[in-house]
């Protein structure tokens, strides 16, 4: 394991020729705070950085703390992720500050999806009939840079669909196209799954809190590999934050269970700063520029064999599900 003063110097060592631009979305709380805060400290301030999510004061709160710069370009973008339709429209926002901050640089270097929530309810669908734990940790994410393949005659092939990864893919795109770095990061839990029931995709029949907590990490993992095998100058990661100490520990648990994750995470959780720094170290890793990788909390590549994605009739059917799921 590397050591966390090894992580923090690693970090601190990445230098851009550029002005980097990262989107951070579930930024304004958790592991995806830790991160974006951890980014703002590698890049000396010299970026521009989005946090999208829903507490506006939040993310301002966050924002005041971030270096000063010269170049330094800071941003919220509210975003209720439980809803795809929602993510349509912060993705047009995004794309609009990006455009109106660069100009011509149309890019986007550094996409991290980390919304997620901790609940005991069972199926919980939204207005869109997607379970709520589903959508946070799944279909929201892929939604916001996606651009979904699908076999015809048994060779994949791309077709257009609209989501927040298709919106944003294209800016990634361009930003490999132009020499930069361009890496999109999850933060779940990679290769804690094991096989997908592909005959209840989305869990509607058959769902419970251990299903979902399987079934959401499974789906991120066969995700990055489609995805790095469709777009071989991009970076696709699915990492795993270990136990956190944040203020989501215990939000949505019942009082028996606050009662006792709260003093748990006191004593043997990382910090929210120490996991950022970790997390973070993925998007500055040389090791992982471009393909597809899978990492445990301290930023090390995790077993294959606890990996599930090399099926393509798997993944040809969960792709399949996710597209009529979000084609809203």
């Amino acid at each position: 394991m590397p050591s966390l003063s090894s992580i923090r110097a690693a970090n601190a060592a990445f230098t851009s020729a550029y002005r980097p631009t990262a989107l951070f979305v579930g930024g304004t709380s958790g592991c995806g705070q830790g991160t974006a805060e951890a980014f703002a400290r590698a890049t000396q301030g010299r970026a521009h950085i989005l946090i999208c999510g829903r507490n506006r004061e939040a993310a301002e709160r966050i924002i005041e703390t971030f270096p000063k710069h010269p170049e330094s370009k800071y941003e919220f973008v509210e975003c209720d992720a439980t809803l795809m339709k929602n993510i349509v429209k912060a993705a047009e926002e995004v794309k609009h500050k990006i455009s109106e901050a660069d100009g011509k640089k149309t890019t986007l270097n550094y996409l991290v999806v980390s919304q997620g929530i901790m609940t005991m309810n069972g199926f919980d669908p939204t207005s869109e009939g997607i379970d709520r734990k589903m959508a946070l940790h799944f279909y929201g994410r892929w939604k916001v840079g996606m651009l979904v393949c699908l076999f015809e005659g048994g060779v994949l092939t791309r077709i257009d669909a609209w989501q927040f990864v298709d919106e944003l893919l294209p800016l990634l795109e361009k930003a490999s196209t132009d020499g930069e770095e361009a890496r999109v990061m999850s933060i779940l839990s990679p290769g804690s799954s094991g096989p997908l029931d592909t005959s209840d995709l989305g869990l509607k029949k058959t769902f419970s809190l251990s299903r979902a907590a399987k079934h959401a990490p499974g789906y991120n993992d066969n995700f990055v590999a489609e995805y790095s095998t469709r777009y071989p100058g991009i970076s696709f990661i699915h990492i795993y934050p270990g136990f956190v100490n944040t203020s989501g520990v215990s939000k949505n648990l019942p009082w028996y269970l606050k009662a006792v994750a709260s003093p748990l995470a006191q004593i043997g959780a990382r910090s929210l700063g120490d996991c950022g720094e970790y997390m973070a170290s993925g998007l500055f890793d040389p090791a992982y520029k471009t393909g597809g990788f899978y990492l445990n909390q301290n930023g090390e590549a995790i077993e294959k064999s606890k990996l599930n994605v090399d099926d393509l009739g798997v993944r040809r059917k969960l792709v399949e599900h996710y597209t009529k799921e979000v084609a809203f």
